[in-house]
Parts: C-alpha cells; sequence; structure tokens
C-alpha cells in the first residue's frame, strides 16, 4: 500500500502535469495516474470525491511549510533552532487539523494509527519538490531524479531530527546553534557526495553554485 501522503501529492501535483502536457498520450496516461491515485486514497481511509479534493490543498501546504522552516535556518551562521521547532510545529498541527475536519469518526481511527509514517512521507515529498525545482537548472533527467530522490529525502529527514532534538530541550545557547551549523553542513555534504554517483561534474558544480545563491539571498 502506498502511503498516504505520497498519494496525496501525487494528487496535488496531478493537475499540473496533465495541464503541461501536450501529447494526447501524456494527457491520457496522467489521466490514469489520477484514477490509480484517487482508487488508492479510497481504498485506504474511504475517501469521497469531495474528501479527496479538500485534501489537496491541506498536503500542498504541508510541503510547502517544511520548505519554507528549512529555508530560514539552512546556511545561516546561527541557525535559529527554537525559530525551526517552532514554525514547523505549527506546520504540523495545521496539517493533522486540517485532515482531521475531513475524515468521519471511522477514518479518523485509520489516520491515528498511520501518523507516525507521515513524518518519513512528508520528508520525502519534499525531497521530490525541491528536485523539481532542481531538475531544469541542473538539466536532470528523469531517471537522474528518480536516483537522487531517496538521496534528498534522507537529508531532509535528517535536518529535521538534528533540529528538533536540539530543541528538546527549550533552550538554545550559541553553541547549540554552531552544533546545528555544523550539522546542517556535515548532512548537505553527505548529500553532495551521494550526488556525484548520478550526475555530471557540470550539474554539480551548478547544484553547488545554486546553494550558494540561495545562502547569500537569506544572508541579505
Amino acid at each position: 500500500m502506498k502511503s498516504l501522503l505520497f498519494l496525496l501529492c501525487m494528487l496535488v501535483a496531478t493537475p499540473l502535469v496533465a495541464a503541461a502536457a501536450a501529447p494526447a498520450v501524456e494527457v491520457a496516461d496522467s489521466d490514469r495516474a489520477a484514477m490509480d491515485v484517487a482508487a488508492s486514497l479510497k481504498e485506504y481511509l474511504t475517501l469521497s470525491d469531495d474528501q479527496v479534493e479538500k485534501l489537496k490543498p491541506v498536503v500542498a501546504k504541508r510541503v510547502e511549510g517544511m520548505d519554507a522552516a528549512l529555508a530560514k535556518v539552512e546556511g545561516a551562521d546561527e541557525p535559529d533552532v527554537m525559530g525551526f521547532v517552532s514554525d514547523y510545529g505549527k506546520v504540523r498541527k495545521e496539517f493533522e487539523t486540517g485532515v482531521q475536519q475531513q475524515l468521519t469518526p471511522d477514518q479518523l481511527k485509520l489516520w491515528s494509527k498511520f501518523t507516525t509514517q507521515l513524518e518519513s512521507d512528508a520528508a520525502a515529498a519534499a525531497g521530490k519538490g525541491q528536485l523539481a525545482k532542481l531538475k531544469e537548472p541542473l538539466s536532470l533527467t528523469d531517471e537522474q531524479v528518480t536516483k537522487l530522490a531517496p538521496a534528498f529525502a534522507t537529508a531532509t529527514a535528517k535536518k529535521i531530527d538534528v533540529l528538533q532534538k536540539l530543541g528538546d530541550g527549550g533552550k538554545i545557547g550559541l553553541r547549540d546553534k554552531l552544533k546545528a551549523k555544523k550539522a546542517m553542513g556535515a548532512l548537505n555534504d553527505e548529500l553532495e557526495k551521494s550526488m556525484t554517483a548520478v550526475v555530471s561534474p557540470d550539474q554539480l558544480s551548478r547544484y553547488k553554485a545554486i546553494q550558494e545563491e540561495k545562502k547569500k539571498a537569506r544572508k541579505g
């Protein structure tokens, strides 16, 4: 069974894919994919068509919120760990509330058993979102995107884990901020190392340049 968040994210993206696809065959394939996703969602939580439509923006906002929260600490000289914990906590709470508002009591029972898996699913969705933004600038092929997806998902999950653990104490000092910066840097280095097996030297250079530009932009 595919994970619920992954399926929902596919459902959010499907209309965009269908709109961008010009050939008739592409549209037909997208339509079939949408039908398969909808069928899987309905099978897992017995969702109605109306529920699926109402959950689309909820899922999209969850993924965007995670990206935004991480973006605030990425590349910062003194990462605001508690700020991330607060922002990400709000994103999670808003997401869970938004989902729960659309479910029946019986569906809620199934949902409560599924929430633990959501964190890794959210990281995977965020990783795919990052790759989607990089595909054109790096001239990535579909095969490269598929191969890179696990590495980006792992990096995102580890970054969130590091920040949440540092924030568990409730108070963050300069040493903790430096520790967070060092950990984030190490994870980015680990990601780049894994990318070398998939992308060309030129693509990796372009990726590093994009990351540097992002750091400069965050610092103003």
